[in-house]
């Protein structure tokens, strides 16, 4: 995520969103959500502030599954 925000500041090729929420839904929900919001990057776009905690909270969900 850090490195999308530079890239973003310097109007450089991007991280495609389709790729951050993949990495969320693959585990990373919790890293996105924090890197979210200590880089202050896609905080604006409800896609992001409403589908990151629902995949943190499927993550969540996912993981008490297997670790029971």
């Amino acid at each position: 995520m850090s490195d999308d925000k530079k890239r973003a500041q310097r109007r450089r090729d991007r991280t495609p969103e389709r790729t951050l929420f993949l990495l969320a839904f693959i585990g990373g929900a919790l890293g996105v959500w924090i890197a979210m919001y200590r880089k202050r990057h896609k905080t604006k776009h409800p896609s992001f502030t409403i589908g990151i905690p629902l995949l943190l909270f499927l993550n969540a969900v996912i993981y008490g599954y297997f670790l029971q």
